[in-house]
């Protein structure tokens, strides 16, 4: 009897205490719940659009359906409309994302080997990437060489790629140095006079499926005096509030803060003449004007329709509408080309 009734009080007790701590939850509960509102600036590493700090699992799964389904219009002839549709963003500023891949399953992927020139960790508190290429080598399997200059945002993309699922096993520590050989992160000041010497002691290829350029500079030089490859597809930023009244370019900017309300160092008319002369078709801008997809001739005939400046321009579902005072005249600072 005594024993039944020790029992009794022990099973009692736990079940008082049970109900403290459910007591004790409760308690935190409300209290988490009665808290004061956070603050816009709380609440902006909570929201997805405004800081890039976490990344969807199934992404890859997403994209590669997307892609499958475009890949069945592979034998017509698709435009300016269906790349800017098919627009989103993952690791892109803006959507550049979906336009390369609906351009690369229309053209095919060949090397599955990109180059970006410019890059960084910006927007995002926890180090993930924001440029064109991280999206096609985290979720597609692809390879690069990415440059950048500044010696800190080269080590934050280092460590992303040490760390993600996708690109981890490529990245080992031998004694007290890390190597990375998957993506190749190559920290240098690019210019017109080194980009051919860059390119070749990184190993990349001759004809890559990619090339991107935004260096907030001298991009359109950098590109003008590139020889050593041939990318399938370019994508470059341009300044798009000269819309397609000048070709001109802005060599030097060493004062970005001057320019703060610009895009970029060359006028899409500028980089279409240039392009063109290398060989290339304009066959996109994106939906926030910033940056255009030049993809090489021979590779777009007969598949992506070629778009002229004034078109990007006409036809675009944003900057069509905008009032007159929103282009610019280009100053003493820019160079007619």
């Amino acid at each position: 009897m005594f024993e039944r009734l020790t029992a009794y009080e022990t099973m009692l007790e736990k079940v008082v205490t049970l109900l403290q701590n459910m007591g004790e939850r409760q308690q935190h509960l409300e209290k988490l719940l009665n808290q004061k509102t956070m603050t816009p600036a709380e609440l902006v590493p909570l929201n997805h659009h405004f800081t890039r700090n976490f990344l969807p699992n199934d992404s890859a799964a997403v994209q590669k359906n997307l892609m499958a389904i475009w890949m069945l219009e592979h034998s017509t002839c698709i435009g300016h409309k269906q790349l800017i549709e098919s627009g989103f963003r993952v690791f892109s500023q803006n959507d550049e994302d979906g336009i390369l891949l609906r351009i690369f399953s229309h053209i095919g992927q060949g090397s599955r080997f990109a180059i970006e020139i410019g890059s960084n960790c910006n927007g995002s508190d926890v180090g993930i990437p924001e440029n064109v290429s991280t999206n096609l080598i985290i979720n597609h399997g692809w390879h690069g060489v990415i440059m950048e200059l500044d010696p800190e945002e080269c080590s934050r993309m280092r460590y992303f790629f040490a760390r993600d699922h996708s690109t981890r096993h490529f990245h080992w520590k031998r004694g007290d140095e890390n190597t990375y050989f998957s993506p190749i992160i190559v920290e240098a000041r690019v210019s017109p006079e080194n980009i051919d010497d860059l390119l070749t002691g990184s190993n990349c290829i001759h004809e890559p499926d990619l090339m991107v350029i935004d260096i907030d500079g001298n991009d359109y030089a950098v590109m003008q005096g590139m020889t050593a490859i041939e990318p399938r597809v370019v994508v470059v930023e341009f300044e798009k509030r000269f819309r397609d009244r000048h070709s001109v370019i802005q060599s030097n900017r060493e004062d970005f803060s001057r320019h703060w309300e610009q895009s970029g160092t060359a006028s899409l008319p500028a980089w279409e003449k240039l392009m063109k002369q290398k060989g290339y078709t304009l066959c996109a801008i994106n939906s926030s004007g910033f940056n255009a997809f030049f993809v090489r001739s021979d590779v777009a005939e007969g598949r992506i329709s070629p778009l002229t400046v004034a078109e990007a321009f006409d036809t675009h579902p944003n900057l069509a509408h905008l009032e007159e005072d929103f282009w610019l005249v280009p100053d003493d600072t820019w160079q007619i080309v």
